[in-house]
């Protein structure tokens, strides 16, 4: 019983931690993530969504899981 509820805590303070994470990027690049990882759409739709080019959605994928690696880094480091 007691590893279930340090098992709880310990998701309750990684879910706190991916929120604090994806609070912290940048708004264009959030805008992307929730679309492509949430949401579930292609870059084309996301392309289209926020009237820019496919290529400026990968890239802003691209820096918005960088700075998601690097900030859970920090905030998780018992993840590792």
């Amino acid at each position: 019983m007691k590893a279930q509820g340090i098992d709880a805590l310990g998701a309750l303070f990684d879910r706190a931690a991916v929120s604090e994470a994806l609070d912290r990027l940048e708004q264009s690049h959030r805008e992307v993530f929730v679309r492509a990882y949430c949401l579930r759409w292609t870059t084309r739709r996301i392309a289209a969504d926020l009237n820019i080019t496919e290529p400026v959605v990968k890239c802003r994928l691209h820096h918005a899981l960088h700075a998601l690696r690097r900030d859970l880094d920090y905030l998780l480091p018992h993840r590792r």
